[in-house]
């Protein structure tokens, strides 16, 4: 059974053939119907619009029959675990399960347990694989490329998007900066060419300044007065001028305005905001046609390669 759980497992080719395919549907006028006679189930434990919209619209571009799981008005209500629902709508026969929790690892946990594809759309502090996907397309979209200097800003240290994100751009040897208050930063970071506190350094020369969410959710209950403390990190119209004139921001959402990203800003000409939302139905297109066997992750030009050509 294939399963999309991280980027780790995907090799730099398998990446290319995602995008690639995505591209190809990007195009299309009419979306084949591959994924006819296939079921997909969206279990979103966690609130999402982005993700969780944007998977149903992919499964059913493709033909697919989308059936949506509410935990709200579930049996976890009245104390049933994670795992026994998950084995209990295994029962049911889907062919795909694409799953958001809370919990770090539990999408492999899963995987092991079921009979249908798994693909995580976002696990706890883990990994989120399909929007650094996105994110690839949209910067291989506006650059040809993905040897870039990439700044991440923000909670770097919550954030699966700037896991997953940092292990994609590793893989096509890109730079990639990870920014934030003290304490929100790693200490450390396999690849990571430089980790600071300091905004005008990490963005002084960067081709992308990517934003991340403050995960209040997470956050709040620690530090009361959040907001004030990530205001020094606000990408506005005035820190934006810190980056070169070709930089591009980035936010995989939903933002918070005017602390992370400011009005003025949010959806400028430098922003790639809504492109990335955009990006993130094709992507998906593509990985549920990777998980349920229409798509072979073998042959594919390079990135560079097929953006040049097109």
């Amino acid at each position: 059974m294939r399963h999309l759980l991280d980027i780790k497992s995907l090799t730099r080719k398998q990446i290319e053939t995602i995008l690639e395919r995505a591209r190809e549907h990007r195009t299309s006028k009419i979306y084949p119907k591959t994924l006819t006679g296939k079921f997909v189930l969206t279990a979103f434990f966690e609130p999402s619009t982005r993700t969780k919209v944007s998977f149903q619209k992919a499964a059913m571009n493709l033909g697919a029959q989308v059936i949506d799981f509410v935990p709200e008005t579930s049996s976890l209500q009245k104390g049933e675990t994670d795992l026994d629902t998950i084995l209990t709508l295994n029962m049911m026969n889907f062919d795909c399960m694409v799953i958001r929790i809370r919990r770090n690892g539990a999408p492999a946990d899963f995987a092991r347990c079921v009979n249908a594809a798994v693909v995580n759309a976002g696990d706890g502090t883990n990994e989120h694989p399909t929007q650094a996907l996105l994110d690839a397309m949209t910067m291989v979209e506006h650059f040809g490329t993905l040897q870039l200097k990439v700044a991440i800003v923000g909670d770097v240290i919550h954030s699966r998007v700037a896991r997953s994100l940092t292990e994609l751009l590793k893989k096509f040897n890109a730079e990639v900066r990870m920014v934030g208050p003290k304490g929100f930063v790693p200490e450390s970071f396999e690849g990571v060419s430089l980790i600071t506190n300091d905004l005008k350094e990490a963005i002084l020369d960067v081709d992308v300044v990517y934003a991340l969410r403050i995960q209040k959710e997470r956050l709040e209950e620690s530090y009361p007065n959040i907001d004030d403390f990530f205001r020094k990190m606000q990408i506005n119209s005035e820190t934006i001028k810190l980056a070169p004139k070709h930089a591009i921001l980035m936010h995989p959402g939903p933002f918070n305005r005017n602390i992370e990203v400011s009005d003025d800003i949010v959806y400028s000409e430098r922003s790639k905001i809504l492109e990335q939302v955009r990006n993130g139905v094709f992507i998906r297109m593509a990985v549920l046609e990777y998980v349920l066997g229409v798509i072979e992750l073998e042959t594919v030009q390079s990135v560079e390669t097929s953006v040049a050509g097109r």
